[in-house]
């Protein structure tokens, strides 16, 4: 599995260089070295170091390491509505009926009691 090291820097538009120099603005010690070895998988950085980057650009350690595919960033809505028209839109597309939601989210009620 790939990371998102790379492709989160080239987001932000920031050279090997500028990353671990704003890493080192906020105390992560990271050499540009370092991250260009993370970003080709030719070394696999500490729990330390992948949390920190994940601070860095604000998303999870299972993102950065291409485990999740969605960012807490991408499930922020402008309002109750636009959420709703998302989740419609998504039930849309996988064919899921508001049965198959209801039967789904009773299901994790139920798991959550016997806990």
């Amino acid at each position: 599995m790939k990371n998102r090291i790379k492709e989160l820097r080239l987001k932000y538009n920031l050279t090997l260089k500028e990353l671990s120099q704003q890493l080192k603005n906020i105390g992560f010690n990271i050499s540009p070295d370092s991250l260009a070895k993370y970003e080709r998988g030719d070394r696999n950085p500490k729990i330390e170091k992948w949390q920190e980057i994940a601070f860095f650009f604000g998303v999870s350690v299972s993102y950065l390491q291409g485990y999740e595919e969605i960012t807490p960033n991408d499930l922020k809505f402008d309002s109750k509505q636009d959420a709703i028209d998302c989740i419609k839109k998504i039930m849309k597309a996988l064919d899921i009926s508001k049965e198959d939601l209801e039967k789904n989210i009773d299901d994790e009620g139920d798991k959550d009691a016997k806990r």
